[in-house]
């Protein structure tokens, strides 16, 4: 007697859930993969991202979203490809093209976050990008009093992405808690500046931190 090819039924359940996916469509899959997302079901969004770029290889969306996914699960090399990749099919989704200057300065790669925020400079002053981005430079640079002043502002400005708020606060925070409120006099200004090792340590511990919470 031949043995059965399901030992329990969650295997149906699994060849029932791969059957429904073949059928959706790119923005089917989308949908599914926001929920997924949202709930931090970060397998299943990553999931239903890759079949939806299957679908529509050129969506900028989807390589934007798989970028913050991976992000999420700490692959941030794959995160920058994947980010890089939607700022190159749609140059005017600056929430990917900040998330990608980011990732670089979080990872200490200070001349290509300033390349990959150099459009933002384009962005109305008062725009919540443009405020951070400048604020998180000010910061790379030791320029604490400036970077807080940005930060605050940027806060104040953004009524659509509280997520961000509590990020940039998170960072903010660090600074207080460090005493770190004056300017810096000597900051270096020119592109090849590193961030100074404190400021590392702010990055690095929010970039952490960022990838742990729920």
């Amino acid at each position: 007697m031949s043995q059965n090819l399901f030992t329990s039924p969650a295997d149906w359940g699994v060849i029932v859930i791969n059957a429904a996916n073949e059928r959706l469509d790119a923005e089917e899959l989308l949908h599914l993969a926001l929920n997924a997302a949202d709930a931090n079901r970060h397998e299943e969004a990553i999931t239903s991202l890759k079949r939806a770029l299957d679908l529509s290889p050129d969506d900028a969306r989807m390589h934007y979203l798989l970028g913050a996914e991976h992000a999420q699960i700490g692959l941030y090399d794959r995160a920058v490809e994947e980010l890089a990749k939607a700022v190159e099919l749609d140059p005017k989704l600056t929430t990917a093209r900040f998330q990608l200057g980011l990732i670089h300065l979080t990872s200490g790669r200070l001349e290509q976050a300033e390349r990959a925020w150099a459009a933002l400079e384009d962005l109305e002053p008062g725009n919540t990008l443009r405020l951070f981005k400048t604020g998180l430079l000010h910061l790379a640079r030791d320029e604490f009093t400036e970077c807080s002043s940005y930060l605050k502002k940027g806060i104040a400005a953004n009524k659509e992405n509280p997520t961000l708020n509590k990020d940039m606060q998170q960072i903010l925070s660090s600074i207080e808690q460090r005493g770190d409120t004056s300017t810096s006099s000597d900051a270096a200004t020119n592109n090849n500046v590193q961030p100074a090792p404190k400021t590392a340590r702010v990055l690095t511990a929010y970039r952490d931190r960022s990838r742990d919470k729920e």
